[in-house]
């Protein structure tokens, strides 16, 4: 088995690309965790996971590691993930548990040396970490191209604080050991995140809300009195100049998205630690509180219509190259036109970009709530590299919610059982939640929904054809 980001050593995708060191990411991602099956089925292989992402092992052939010959284990067993600085190992609400270093665990953080089994199966496990700061005087000693600070010579940003030994930095590999790192310590961090910050030529006025990816408040401009909403994000983890440029970069094409139902970016920059992005500002709601409004009963022709704008939205950020990976009901915002209600789609590309370069220090389970319901299969399995098909399932998950105020999946499962849901079993029909629900409609939903995306529409025209006839 060979999937991205997750090497099976010895596999023809195993090779790293020219310029990467061998297991590393292409931007040197600090940290990697090496599984070496030393009991089972598959005993011999090793598997790599080299950036932030989620391992399962099961019997189910949707994992990442399928045994389906172990009956001792259950379909979706357990789950890794990585996220850098931290690495940890989930049971999955197996039959016969997950055991750690022979105790068994529903939840535990992994270090070196550690061994897992379940089932028939032992895995060993190792964790190398890069691009901490060392004692070294000689940044050539950094092993695998990764760079190496010296002692002392990263402090907090906003108090001068001697950052600690064993910090782990956000940059690429084979950076200048005297690049400027960004860092701040958890006292300064926590005053950031309690006030709004100065960011240059604008006034914040109020909050609008806060959540996994920062704070955005309603702010002006100082010079021309323009309402803008200014998000502010701090970055999770100390970060190399290199990785901040990258961001910033990424976040600049994407800001060339323009389309009157996706929220525009004016402009950007970082200010004491926080990236900061003045957008158009919407004075509505989004869809979570429409749908929380009016509970299970919001019109079917009125949720349609806001749907076909979602997709006209993403038609052309698609036929642009790009893709939402976060399409959820508090991300898609409601303005009022002349027409009627317009949707404005927000946080375009920005949970892919802030992760890719290791920004983001929010885990899988951080999700759970707010992202997985409304995320499919394949996204799970690997977040990088989706299509425009996920945001075409992202989609239909949030007209469903619109039109049930409930997810795809029974709300009372969490952690494991919705990580399970999600792989294996089939949304519950959205007219055993809303009977009055055209039974076109569902049909189009439920292909919508497929756990194959080559069983939903090819395109968002085509869904968005699809959906029309019930505006």
């Amino acid at each position: 088995m060979s999937e991205p980001g997750m090497m099976d050593v010895g596999s023809p995708g195993s090779t790293p690309r020219r310029g990467e060191a061998p297991g590393w990411g292409a931007w040197g991602e600090v940290m990697r965790v090496i599984l070496d099956v030393v009991e089972g089925p598959l005993k011999g292989r090793q598997f790599v996971l080299d950036r932030h992402e989620t391992f399962v092992i099961g019997r189910s052939r949707f994992v990442h590691c399928p045994m389906p010959e172990d009956m001792a284990l259950s379909r979706d067993h357990f789950m890794i993930e990585l996220n850098p600085p931290t690495c940890e190992v989930r049971d999955l609400g197996s039959t016969n548990g997950t055991f750690l270093n022979n105790r068994r665990v529903d939840r535990s953080p992994l270090a070196s040396r550690d061994v897992i089994a379940a089932g028939q199966s032992v895995f060993r496990v190792e964790v190398e970490t890069a691009g901490s700061i060392s004692s070294l005087d000689d940044p050539s000693d950094a092993a695998g191209g990764t760079t190496v600070f010296r002692a002392g010579s990263v402090r907090c940003a906003g108090c001068g604080t001697p950052a600690p030994q064993n910090l782990t930095i956000a940059g690429p590999a084979g950076a200048a050991a005297n690049e400027l790192v960004e860092w701040w310590c958890a006292s300064c961090r926590s005053e950031s995140a309690s006030l709004p910050q100065p960011v240059p030529y604008y006034t914040c006025l109020r909050e609008l809300g806060r959540g996994a990816m920062g704070v955005v408040y309603q702010a002006r401009h100082n010079m021309t009195g323009q309402m803008v909403a200014l998000k502010l994000i701090m970055p999770e983890t100390a970060t190399t100049r290199s990785a901040i440029d990258r961001f910033q970069r990424e976040m600049s094409v994407i800001s060339q998205l323009r389309h009157p139902n996706i929220v525009e970016c004016y402009e950007q920059g970082m200010t004491r630690g926080q990236f900061w992005f003045a957008m158009e500002y919407v004075a509505g709601t989004n869809l979570e509180a429409l749908a929380k409004a009016d509970a299970g009963r919001y019109p079917v022709d009125q949720s349609c219509r806001l749907t076909c704008q979602i997709l006209k939205g993403l038609e052309q950020a698609h036929r642009m190259g790009f893709v939402h990976r976060d399409i959820k009901p508090e991300n898609v915002l409601i303005a009022q036109s002349a027409e009627g209600l317009c949707v404005k789609i927000s946080d375009f590309g920005l949970a892919k970009s802030f992760r890719g370069v290791g920004l983001s220090g929010l885990t899988f389970s951080g999700e759970m709530r707010g992202t997985v319901p409304f995320m499919p299969p394949e996204q799970m399995l690997d977040f990088k590299t989706v299509t425009p098909l996920a945001d075409l399932y992202a989609t239909a998950a949030t007209l469903y919610y619109l039109l049930t105020c409930q997810y795809v999946y029974d709300e009372g499962a969490a952690g494991g059982d919705l990580i399970r849901m999600l792989l294996e079993e089939s949304p519950v029909p959205i007219r055993d939640r809303r009977p009055d629900v055209p039974a076109a409609l569902a049909e189009v939903i439920r292909k919508c929904l497929a756990r194959d995306p080559k069983e939903r529409f090819p395109d968002a025209a085509s869904m968005r054809k699809a959906i029309k006839p019930f505006c």
